[in-house]
């Protein structure tokens, strides 16, 4: 009997060593870049996010123009545009250190640039040009390589969601970017990763939809993203 229960405690230990093991080692598929100090930065363009699908063509390999890293591209619903640039706002309209400027106001800027002189601007230079327009000292730059949403539902799917995209905060002053991160996920079933037990747990056992995974993706994304306060110190939903 004895050697029964010390069988069922050395094989209880085991089981929880190997979750919390699990738990560990498994990562997002997030990378991000530490925030970086930020001062003299007090306001900051929001330009829109780009579909690049729609640049590149689907089920290709497309290179970010900012950072250089290839993302395998894919279908873009017409949404995510929109919902990311609100959300990306969303997160941060509330600090107090820090002046937004919605991307509304580079649409109108953007438009007057490219009917003037600077058609043939590249889109580096063309950003930076809006940036200075509005008297921005930063913009958020994003790019959407793929936006696929679940067919299926929470617990049984014919197709995952798949979400690429990155951003980045670019120095309107000189174009050195400041700080980056991106997501590249295909949603999978545990027995194909275990390593991301952590992630499946988050998400309740769940499929989740591409806009539930782009928003958290967003959200860790700036969870730690630090502009010097004295009032407040910012926080992910």
């Amino acid at each position: 009997m004895k050697s029964l229960q010390a069988y069922n405690v050395l094989l209880k230990v085991f089981l929880l060593t190997g979750i919390l093991f699990l738990s560990a080692c498994g990562g997002d598929n997030i990378v991000k870049e530490k925030p970086p100090n930020l001062s003299g930065i007090e306001k900051i363009l929001i330009l829109p996010f780009k579909d690049m699908a729609s640049l590149f063509g689907e089920s290709v390999n497309g290179r970010c123009p900012v950072c250089g890293k290839v993302f395998t591209t894919g279908d873009v619903a017409e949404s995510a545009v929109v919902m990311l640039t609100e959300h990306l706002f969303t997160l941060l309209k509330d600090r107090k250190d820090i002046e937004l400027i919605p991307s509304s106001q580079a649409q109108g800027v953007m438009s007057g640039l490219l009917a003037g002189s600077n058609k043939t601007l590249e889109e580096r230079a063309l950003q930076l040009e809006i940036g200075r327009a509005l008297n921005a000292d930063a913009i958020f730059a994003g790019y959407i390589y793929r936006f696929r949403e679940r067919v299926g539902g929470e617990y049984s799917v014919d197709l995952s969601a798949s979400v690429a995209f990155d951003i980045h905060l670019i120095r309107v002053e000189d174009g050195r970017v400041l700080w980056s991160a991106h997501l590249d996920e295909t949603q999978r079933p545990l027995s194909d990763d275990l390593f991301r037990l952590n992630l499946f747990l988050r998400r309740k056992a769940k499929w989740i939809t591409a806009k539930e995974m782009a928003i958290s993706g967003l959200e860790d994304m700036l969870k730690d993203f630090y502009i010097p306060s004295e009032t407040e110190t910012f926080e992910t939903r």
